[in-house]
């Protein structure tokens, strides 16, 4: 039911978070207590998407269709994140162990394909220490776990109430999220908005590792590493460098900075992201 005491804007009918939600097939991984909630839409290649912090699956709002079209998309809600429970300690290897195991109920010990934002770029680093050799592809978008963040200008929106809330989540889209403003829209703020009222597990009380830098050197699957130039989270001074760090991991690796687009860079400039994806999965994996 919509919540009228809300402004307009955090909760607008949106033809595409409505359909998607409608038409996602449910199910539960995990024992009581450590339950795993995941949503999936359509037939192939499982595709796994981890999204980032105070998210779900609609930090993929702009990208489940065009790629639902060749692949079983499998998203989580990581441990601590929307309908899931919280992880047993509040660190990415528990995120992780959560994540893992909910993938080897789904898919036994099948390979799988992985598209990683932000915080979902953090936990490949255990995935690939609880799955090796299983990720055939692998997108790394804005990702968590190369080095400290820095921490841009954000507005707390707990215990504000109608357009006091709504200025504080259009303030830290454009904060934390999008290089152009003009990329904030109704469906962006719903997006935040819902996202943020369901989280329980606070970022800046997780710890870290076993980080990129440790478990992606030497990767031999295809690998991409996408940027947008006006993030706001790395160093300035790496994260032009960014794209070479991510081709020094493989031979098959590539690195994109993409000009004008900020950290959500798969919403912000989905179709340029899209693209890079579907070149990505059109490429041979290595045998495995």
């Amino acid at each position: 039911m919509k919540d009228t005491s809300l402004p307009p804007e955090l909760c607008a009918p949106d033809a595409q978070l409505d359909r998607l939600a409608a038409t996602a097939r449910r199910r539960v991984t995990g024992p009581p207590g450590a339950r795993v909630h995941w949503a999936e839409w359509g037939e192939g290649p499982p595709l796994v998407m981890l999204h980032g912090a105070y998210g779900g699956w609609p930090h993929f709002v702009r990208n489940i269709e065009p790629l639902m079209v060749d692949h079983r998309v499998l998203i989580p809600d990581l441990p601590g994140y929307g309908l899931s429970d919280m992880p047993p300690e509040p660190s990415i290897a528990a995120i992780g162990r959560g994540v893992a195991g909910g993938l080897d109920e789904i898919l036994g010990e099948a390979r799988y394909r992985l598209v990683a934002f932000s915080l979902g770029g953090a936990v490949t680093g255990p995935l690939r220490r609880l799955h090796p050799g299983r990720q055939s592809h692998i997108a790394l978008i804005a990702p968590g776990g190369l080095s400290t963040p820095r921490a841009p200008a954000m507005r707390s929106v707990r215990h504000r109430t109608g357009q006091d809330l709504a200025e504080a989540i259009r303030f830290n889209l454009n904060s934390i999220m999008f290089a152009d403003p003009a990329a904030v829209c109704p469906q962006a703020m719903r997006i935040q908005y819902e996202g943020s009222a369901l989280a329980r597990l606070r970022v800046e009380r997780l710890v870290w590792g076993p980080g990129l830098g440790e478990t992606m050197p030497g990767f031999d699957g295809q690998l991409v590493g996408i940027w947008g130039d006006g993030d706001p989270f790395p160093p300035p001074e790496d994260l032009p460098h960014r794209p070479d760090l991510v081709r020094s991991w493989g031979p098959q690796a590539r690195g994109h900075l993409l000009a004008g687009v900020g950290h959500w860079a798969q919403y912000e400039a989905a179709d340029r992201v899209n693209g890079i994806l579907g070149v990505l999965f059109d490429r041979e994996p290595p045998d495995g």
